[in-house]
């Protein structure tokens, strides 16, 4: 077997898409995750990511890989969870996908252990979709209609989505007055996001303001959220906002929007646990908790 500190860095990095991510998620330097993945691929005899011009993509051996590691850690985070529920300390899991634990959930957690210190979150950031009848968590951040056999849910709020990029992006292209002329610009797209983000992506929130035609430019393609949003601060491009996360950026300036006519849908987002877990207290607390969170909220 490979040191485990390999296929935990590896694990991060194939997760992420990026090394500079994964060192800060691992309280590593870059360099030092760079060392652990190239030793594991010479361990191992093959090459498990394609090093491209600032960015990197998984090999079909880097995928066989990290579909097995991703089972593996699963498996363990479920033990742990389990023994950790038989301390006498109030514990629950929490998942959300990564743009929700990083953009929206984390900011407001102070205000939930200073409301309840004694209970132990632990946060599961998984763009994949979670079973809450599998013990996979206690509670679910979902996307629906709030309809899931044997999870009560409360509604959240709805799903909003309209075209945000840089204040200097749009400064630089001042021909950006309509939705048609984002054809002509470099969009932003969100890959793999389909399981915990809905249908929305660029074709259906065009089409939804009457634009049918097809981009003359070519895209950037990126499969997680936080680097599209990252790559509209930094000016590449044009993404798509979802209010929830991207109205704080737009209070803010770290993000401006183009137009005033966002893509409403009839899908909401949704706070749940299964029927027989969301009696327990520490679950109970944190549902309440969350919808007085999100008061006010469309």
């Amino acid at each position: 077997m490979p040191a485990l500190s390999q296929l935990h860095s590896f694990e991060a990095v194939a997760r992420r898409m990026s090394f500079t991510a994964a060192a800060d998620e691992l309280c590593l330097t870059q360099s030092a995750v760079s060392r652990q993945i190239r030793a594991l691929e010479e361990d191992l005899g093959r090459a498990l990511f394609l090093r491209k011009h600032r960015a990197i993509e998984l090999t079909q051996e880097g995928r066989d890989l990290f579909e097995a590691v991703t089972r593996g850690l699963d498996e363990i985070a479920l033990a742990v969870n389990g023994l950790r529920r038989a301390s006498d300390t109030p514990q629950i899991t929490v998942a959300t996908s990564v743009a929700f634990s990083y953009y929206w959930l984390m900011p407001r957690l102070e205000r939930f252990a200073d409301r309840y210190p004694e209970i132990d979150l632990r946060i599961l950031a998984t763009d994949q979709l979670v079973d809450l009848g599998k013990d996979d968590a206690d509670v679910a951040v979902l996307f629906g209609d709030g309809h899931w056999p044997g999870v009560e849910a409360r509604r959240l709020f709805g799903e909003r989505v309209y075209p945000v990029c840089s204040a200097g992006y749009l400064q630089n292209h001042p021909e950006l007055r309509r939705p048609s002329d984002l054809l002509d610009q470099t969009l932003l797209h969100l890959d793999g996001g389909g399981t915990i983000w809905g249908a929305v992506d660029w074709h259906a929130w065009l089409v939804q303001q009457g634009v049918t035609g097809q981009p003359v430019r070519r895209g950037i393609r990126l499969n997680s959220y936080p680097m599209v949003l990252q790559g509209a601060e930094a000016g590449r491009g044009v993404a798509l906002g979802w209010s929830y996360i991207t109205d704080a950026m737009l209070a803010s300036g770290q993000l401006v929007c183009l137009f005033d006519t966002p893509l409403v849908t009839s899908c909401s987002y949704y706070i749940g646990a299964s029927s027989a877990r969301s009696a327990d207290p520490a679950v109970a607390a944190f549902l309440h908790w969350m919808v007085e969170e999100c008061d006010g909220m469309e």
